[in-house]
């Protein structure tokens, strides 16, 4: 075919199938029903084949291959309209998909039941992919386009072409073994624990615990002794319950049920506490991630 067919000439020709007469399908159309006659010559001539034959003046029967080209018209009509209503609503930001990154405590804080969830509740038609990552790779991933927003510990600064605002605290706690002689207490004293054995993540992992760790040693007058560093958190309170040593951790990990460990709040007025964020592009465009930027900003915190 030399020349593709306007949606409008699908549009004539099912309006004119509709009313079967020249005068009425124009007038329904507000156009003249020359105007009519012609475009339907016009649709006819790309088809290489008659679609129409006139009864007296105006009246219109439809041939066999009109018959055969009006359903499929109709469904051009409606998918084009279908597209048309798709493109409006991702223009709105009422449908999209988002790739967000997180964190193990925020889904054990129950994060992504709060704004993802509750998001979604109010933007049914936006799909979201989640996908477990540290901070580090969220960044990485955010700055190289392959994810669209992170929720995460705070980096303490960001990247070029990233900003982010904090949604969370949630208070640090230490992780011992059950048979350890503070595990009778209901909190610890910082001071207790000068002489313990520390285990925490790998500096690449996540350095926002040993930053932790530093806080309570100096609200306990020590430096925190590390013994071993270790990849994920499963493998630290492991390491717990095999009596290897203590952990400082989130307190949304102590709702994990490990044999051997408990967990104990820590006696002072201003725990270490570990601050969660919507990491984002600074740039961000997309109509849905702009919705859900704007969901998340009354849940930002100081």
């Amino acid at each position: 075919m030399k020349d593709e067919i306007e949606t409008r000439l699908f549009r004539y020709f099912v309006a004119l199938a509709d009313e079967r007469h020249f005068g009425r399908a124009a007038a329904s159309l507000n156009v003249a029903a020359s105007t009519l006659t012609h475009q339907i010559k016009r649709l006819e001539s790309l088809l290489g084949a008659r679609l129409v034959e006139r009864r007296g003046n105006t009246r219109v029967a439809l041939t066999e291959a009109g018959e055969r080209f009006l359903q499929r018209a109709r469904n051009v009509l409606r998918e084009a309209s279908d597209a048309a209503a798709v493109a409006r609503q991702a223009a709105r930001g009422e449908i999209g998909r988002i790739e967000l990154g997180f964190m193990p405590i925020v889904l054990l804080g129950g994060m992504i039941d709060k704004f993802v969830r509750g998001f979604q509740q109010k933007n049914p038609g936006i799909e979201f992919v989640l996908r477990q990552m540290v901070t580090e790779q969220q960044v990485t991933a955010i700055l190289d386009m392959n994810l669209d927003f992170g929720i995460a510990r705070m980096p303490e600064r960001f990247p070029a072409g990233l900003a982010g605002f904090p949604v969370a605290r949630v208070p640090m706690v230490v992780a011992l073994p059950n048979d350890h002689p503070m595990a009778k207490h209901k909190a610890i004293n910082p001071a207790a624990l000068q002489n313990e054995a520390f285990i925490t993540y790998a500096p690449s992992i996540d350095i926002g615990y040993w930053n932790h760790m530093e806080v309570l040693g100096k609200l306990g007058g020590f430096t925190p002794r590390v013994v071993t560093r270790i990849g994920d958190f499963m493998s630290i309170l492991s390491y717990v319950s095999a009596g290897r040593g203590i952990a400082v951790i989130s307190q949304a990990f102590s709702r994990i049920n490990i044999p051997n460990v408990v967990y104990r709040e820590i006696a002072t007025p201003a725990p270490p506490m570990l601050r969660i964020g919507l990491i984002h592009r600074k740039n961000e465009q997309s109509p849905a991630g702009l919705a859900f930027m704007k969901y998340m900003r009354p849940h930002a915190i100081k």
